[in-house]
This record gives C-alpha cells, structure tokens and sequence, in this order.
C-alpha cells in the first residue's frame, strides 16, 4: 500500500534520511533520531543513560513540542499497520542484552526495533555487551520493509524490516555457533547469548492522540543532566517524576 506524505516521510527521518528537510530545526536535524524516539518508550532512565555511554545523543527538541512528537510516532505506527508482512520473513538483529533483559521479561518489544532479512551484520561499533535475536514473524503483522516501502532506501543493503512496539513473542535460547562468535561489540567483545523470538499472529497498533501538554521542560533539563555525568540517584527529584510521568503520556497512548 502506498504511504501518505507524512508516513513516508516519518518514515526516512527514522531511518536517518534527511534529504529535503528543513536541518534550520533542530527537531528535524537528527540522523539518529531513532535513538531519542525509542528511549522514550522505555521505563525509567536506564535506556538513557546507555545510550550516553555510548556516544549517542538524546535530542531535547523532541521534548519541546509533545504534540508534534506524538504525530510523528503516530505516522510511523500507521504506517507500520500498511506495512504488514505477506508472508513469514525473518530478522535478525545485534541488541543490547541490558534493552533485551528488559523486553524479554515484558513478553514483547517495548520500542521499534530494526532488523534486518539478510542476516546478522558483522560488527556493532556502537553498541556494548550483545545479544542475537532472530524475530520470525508472521503474515500480516505490523512491520515496516523499508525498500517496498520507499522508492529511495538509505540502507538498501540491510535490507531492514522495522519492527513497531508492543509486538508480543515467544522466545527460546538457542546455542550460539562459530559464525555468531566472530561479530563483535564495541569493545571487541562477542555475543553473550543467542535467542529465537516468535512473534505473535493477529497483533495490531494503536494510533496514540495528541497529549494535552505542549512540551516536557523537566525532560529537557533530565537530558542535559545525563548528558553532563550526573549519576541517576543524584538527578533532581522533581525534574526525573516530571519526565516519567512524560513518558508515561507517551506510551499510554500507544497501549490504548
């Protein structure tokens, strides 16, 4: 199915496409916006704080303006819904075993997570401490094949199939082989454990609407703290409720 302007576009934002967009605002001018998008709709901090580590940026405009944010989330989610695989695929994907401790003991995702149908890419530089997750997915679940989606991909030789939040799955470690040995993490490390996720049949999204707020100010000064070294437990009291409490509104919408 053909996506609409704003599907199409949220869609190559996500991906870090940026051709044609106004770069003037700092909400646009993003290429990792994907990393800001989904450590809103983990709990708590820990997803920032890792992120950080790593390198990676959390970008406070996003905060400024909920409504905004809230419509991008929603055109990325519908077009998920036109998306739906036709057939069973498979993808794989390097994750972080912090992010996937937590989506395991949740059943489900809790973000959008890229895959991608060729395989395993052979070295993650940016991120620490690895698991392999084979996602088989199948007919009509919400998903996102970036090159039958667009008619100009980015990526086109990950070949990546993009996952929404709050798919649930069955999931099996499996014994990691000699291959899985030779990807590497950051540091120069293997993979810790291997696992094989089945995704539930019959799921759907939700379209989450617009939050009443206009912006998260308290989130804004949470990311300049993290950004600084402040260590979580010395974070203002005020300012880390009023960013939960944020992300709470965000991923509401998204269950309901």
């Amino acid at each position: 199915m053909k996506l609409t302007k704003e599907e199409a576009e949220a869609v190559r934002f996500y991906e870090g496409d940026l051709t044609g967009f106004d770069l003037r605002d700092p909400f646009l001018n993003d290429a990792r916006a994907y990393v800001t998008l989904n450590a809103l709709l983990f709990d708590g901090v820990r997803t920032e704080y890792l992120r950080v580590r790593e390198g990676k940026r959390l970008n406070p405009a996003m905060l400024a303006d909920l409504p905004r944010l809230t419509a991008l989330y929603c055109a990325l989610l519908s077009a998920s819904q036109k998306g739906a695989v036709t057939e069973p695929v498979c993808g794989y994907r390097v994750e972080r075993a912090g992010d996937f401790t937590v989506c395991r003991a949740a059943g489900k995702t809790l973000a959008f997570t890229s895959t991608s149908l060729r395989g395993f890419l052979p070295a993650y530089g940016d991120k620490q401490k690895i698991v392999l997750l084979t996602y088989h997915v199948p007919p009509k679940t919400p998903a996102i094949i970036f090159s039958q989606l667009l008619d100009c991909y980015l990526k086109a030789n990950e070949d990546e199939l993009l996952l929404p939040p709050y798919l649930h799955f069955e999931c099996a470690e499996r014994p990691l082989t000699a291959s899985d040995f030779e990807i590497r993490d950051m540091n120069g490390d293997p993979p810790c454990a291997a696992f094989d996720l089945t995704v539930c049949g019959r799921q759907q999204v939700h379209l989450p609407a617009a939050p009443a707020m206009q912006d998260c100010a308290a989130g804004i000064r949470i990311f300049a703290q993290i950004h600084a070294g402040v260590p979580e437990d010395q974070l203002d009291p005020d300012d880390l409720a009023a960013y939960l409490r944020c992300k709470e509104t965000v991923q509401r919408g998204m269950h309901e």
